[in-house]
């Protein structure tokens, strides 16, 4: 019986093997005897993971998908027309409407973007006592380093000449008011400072600070409590950059690798005895080394990194990095596309992807660029390649500048575009009074438009049957198209303004905006019911 058994076992082992080497082989052999090859798949594309290290981090709180025209904000608040190399961006009152922070010499101006469109000076409303005046605003980062939930400013002060100057700190009080920090100057000393970032780099869930410091003694990290109080920290800066200052000009605090730690991204002037461009891994201490970092590809003619950003430009799981770049001796920019082509591995794709021809690229004899930003313009979904504006020479003129991609990161110049910020009332938000009624609607843009181009028939209303625009005025400097709205009932009504419609004083169009409104419709006030007055008995 056991014989039999052992059998039986070893029958059916031979069987199951007879089949998997036919599951794992195909469908068998076909009619010459050969192996038929089991199709392959395409695999699908792979998905970005989500970002929980950069949520918080300054980079990811500079990703606004406009470009404003910064002298046109200036010349709108009643100020010279000026585009400091200081600029950022947040919602400092806490109205729902954008605002632009600037850091022009000797100054911080705050513009506060109005209900009914356009900017006012929001600066001494905003900023509760002394005002910044940073000699050298080179950049502002916006984070909330108090835990409160309101934006915080940090000013890297990047003084011309001497004397050297601190940087500059403003926390939120909670109310809509942000407050100068003077004790940051008594722990942090003076120097020249290029460049700042913020992000949470031990997991701690608070937000820190690196800052480049071209003076003495070394670049340092500023470690937060959670309540907006920093103690200078060098330990924690790769020795390689701790002991050779050379010029470095930016820096970034980004998960460029999809660990969920964030990773110090490093660059400045690539020349003999210079640091080159690289990135120090993070591991979630907060500590970084030069044992584990990768040393991006340099490119000589434009050897000065101005600004890094790093985005997944062609849909393959991958985080790519983007470089502005500016020759030594400032002239000309060039912006450097280097793919991650595996895991921490890159490659310089500059010439393909968007560069095409160096001898014809049209930054060869150009300006200095500080700031661009890759986000999505159009709308489809694919990160573009838009200049910032700041730091333009007004000699020049202003330079309207964005490069579209096709979705698989490759880039064609676009000239720019113009785009909607926000509308009153804001996408979502109610008409008000009820309706039936004639409404304004007001259209703000990053560009001033020109008015010439503007007609009524640009805007479309859908949603409610009846629903027409009876005018529209260019108003705030030309950064708002005030429409005029006749609505017959409540409902959802959307208003939609197509690509091309509109152009901005530079010729550039809009790009396609949409936006939703609920519209309450009119009530009349319920007649009361009158009181019974009940009848008197009858006096004996």
């Amino acid at each position: 019986m056991k014989t039999l058994t052992k059998f039986i076992s070893a029958a059916f082992a031979v069987l199951i093997f007879a089949i998997g080497a036919v599951t794992a082989n195909g469908a068998g052999k076909n009619a010459e005897g050969l192996t038929t090859p089991r199709p392959r798949p395409t695999p699908a594309p792979r998905p970005t993971p989500p970002l929980t290290a950069d949520i918080g981090s300054s980079y990811s709180n500079s990703k606004v998908p406009y470009s404003l025209d910064h002298p046109a904000i200036f010349a709108a608040i009643g100020y010279p027309p000026e585009d400091p190399a200081g600029v950022a961006y947040g919602d400092f009152n806490g109205d729902g409407i954008p605002d632009v922070i600037f850091a022009p010499p000797e100054a911080t101006v705050i513009a506060l973007g109005q209900p009914g469109g356009g900017y006012i000076d929001g600066t001494t409303q905003v900023i509760s006592g002394e005002v910044p005046a940073p000699t050298g605003g080179r950049k502002i980062i916006v984070a909330d380093f108090n835990g409160d939930g309101w934006p915080d400013i940090f000013i890297a002060d990047a003084t011309d000449g001497l004397p050297l100057t601190h940087n500059w700190l403003l926390l939120s009080d909670g109310t809509g008011h942000l407050v100068y920090q003077s004790a940051l100057a008594t722990i942090e000393g003076v120097g020249f400072h290029h460049g700042a970032t913020a992000g949470a780099i031990d997991r701690s869930g608070h937000t820190d600070i690196f800052v480049v410091e071209d003076n003495n003694p070394s670049h340092y990290f500023l470690l937060n409590d959670g309540q907006g109080q920093f103690t200078v920290d060098m330990t924690r800066v790769p020795p390689s950059i701790r002991t050779n200052l050379s010029n470095m000009y930016a820096c970034e605090l980004i998960d460029v690798d999809y660990d969920n730690n964030l990773d110090l991204v490093t660059g400045g002037t690539e020349g003999p005895n210079a640091q080159p461009t690289q990135i120090f891994w993070g591991d979630g201490t907060g500590f970084y080394s030069d044992a584990n970092k990768t040393v991006l590809p340099a490119e000589p003619e434009f050897d000065a990194v101005y600004d890094i950003d790093s985005e997944d430009i062609n849909h393959d799981g991958l985080r790519d990095l983007v470089i502005t770049r500016v020759s030594d001796n400032e002239i000309g920019f060039y912006f450097q596309v280097v793919m991650q082509t595996s895991r921490r591995v890159f490659a310089d794709e500059s010439l393909p992807r968007l560069i095409h021809d160096r001898s014809t690229w049209i930054g060869n004899n150009a300006g200095p660029i500080y700031w661009m930003r890759l986000v999505d313009m159009t709308g489809d979904g694919a990160p573009d390649l838009v200049y910032d504006g700041a730091g333009t020479d007004l000699n020049h003129g202003p330079r309207q500048l964005g490069w579209a991609n096709d979705g698989n990161g490759y880039f064609t110049f676009t000239g720019g575009w113009s785009k909607v910020i926000w509308t009153t009332p804001l996408v979502g938000g109610t008409f008000s009074p009820p309706a039936p009624g004639t409404y304004s609607y007001d259209v703000n843009w990053d560009q001033p438009i020109d008015p010439a181009s503007v007609q009524p028939t640009d805007l479309t209303l859908s949603g409610i049957q009846g629903a027409t625009v009876t005018g529209v005025a260019v108003i705030h400097e030309n950064l708002t198209t005030e429409f005029t709205l006749n609505i017959p009932t409540g409902g959802r009504l959307t208003a939609s303004i197509a690509a091309g419609a509109i152009t901005d004083q530079l010729g550039q169009p809009n790009v396609t905006f949409s936006g939703s409104y609920p519209v309450s419709p009119w009530a009349p006030t319920p007649t009361p019911t009158p009181r019974p007055h009940p009848t008197p008995p009858p006096r004996p």
